[in-house]
């Protein structure tokens, strides 16, 4: 049996990344496997095709892509390229039992991508918190447990050295008191001090899908990356038992949530026993990324219209330099004061 340290959610395109600096990335992560999840709207068939021409061997790539549906984002995992032969998943707006029928009939997975994100792409928003764990219970589905790119809970909770050798995430969120969101007035002084209403929400945000996990099929993890510095900073590791490792192995692995050993922030153990991460903090133009995605979420006018233009601001900024893309930031920043005035 082999542990595999899978990143289960990626993106290319939507950033323009270079496929070398993809796979150096992760490299550098010691990463066996990752998937690449493009949206639907960028050309998901064209990003893994860009990656499989730059391969290193030894790392496992996963065709998928992040679906549009009518609960929101979906990731969806293939064992072959075929996946991207059937039309209906680019559909924008997919109802989602259609989906639930095409990935039966090609064998493809489907996780609830980072249900507690933002209120324009997230099932709980999107669909109400009962509605999502019925339809979690009830149908063939996973569930992203923890997503990289939201809340960055992971510098919190490393930063207060909880973390030593836990069996898996889930005992891990059984054994501290900050994964029950019931009991957040126990935690010590010095985090009560960290933890404002928003830092509150933040944490649980990340800790739902962990327990909406429970309920569901199987559950995913993964960076959500849109920049090479945040390729495995979520992770999946994962027991497979199989005489050839492929990624119809991995995807039968992931069925079975005892093989799990680990959903969470990408980590490695130290010579003194803790855990501590492998990825760094979010790049200047990640910030930007999420003020775009939580000012659609806001609904406001003045904002939204950021929001809206903010994929090929972000774009072409990327090509020109850090220069430009911290003056994006500030006109940003600048109009959502003016709104809040």
């Amino acid at each position: 049996m082999s542990v595999l340290t899978i990143d289960l959610h990626t993106h290319l395109l939507e950033m323009g990344v270079k496929p070398k600096d993809f796979w150096k990335a992760a490299r550098e992560r010691g990463l066996d496997a990752v998937a690449i999840t493009e949206h639907v709207e960028e050309d998901p068939v064209l990003a893994y095709y860009k990656l499989v021409g730059e391969k290193p061997k030894g790392i496992l790539l996963i065709p998928g892509m992040e679906l549009n549906t009518s609960i929101g984002h979906v990731i969806a995992l293939g064992s072959s390229p075929k996946i991207y032969e059937e039309p209906g998943f680019l559909k924008v707006g997919l109802g989602i039992e259609k989906a639930l029928k095409l990935a039966k009939k090609h064998g493809v997975l489907l996780s609830v991508a980072h249900p507690w994100g933002f209120g324009h792409d997230s099932a709980s928003y999107i669909i109400g918190e009962k509605r999502l764990e019925k339809f979690v219970e009830e149908n063939r589905i996973g569930v992203e447990t923890f997503n990289g790119m939201i809340g960055h809970i992971e510098n919190l909770v490393f930063g207060t050295n909880w973390v030593k050798r836990p069996l898996n995430f889930f005992d891990f969120l059984e054994k501290n008191r900050i994964a029950k969101k019931t009991r957040l007035d126990r935690v010590g002084t010095r985090l009560k001090e960290k933890l404002g209403s928003k830092s509150k929400e933040a944490i649980e945000r990340c800790v739902k899908p962990v327990e909406l996990g429970k309920k569901a099929a199987f559950v995913t993890a993964g960076s959500d990356a849109h920049y090479p510095n945040r390729i495995g900073s979520g992770v999946l590791k994962l027991n497979v038992e199989a005489e050839e490792i492929d990624n119809r192995a991995v995807l039968d692995a992931l069925l079975k949530k005892d093989n799990v050993v680990w959903a969470g922030p990408g980590i490695e153990e130290t010579e003194s026993g803790e855990l501590r991460l492998v990825s760094g903090p979010p790049s200047k133009k990640e910030v930007i990324l999420g003020l775009k995605y939580a000012t659609i979420s806001k609904g406001r006018k003045g904002i939204a219209k950021i929001g809206k233009r903010g994929k090929k601001e972000i774009v072409k900024i990327g090509a020109k330099g850090r220069k430009g893309i911290v003056n994006i930031g500030a006109k940003i920043k600048k109009r959502i004061k003016r709104k809040r005035k």
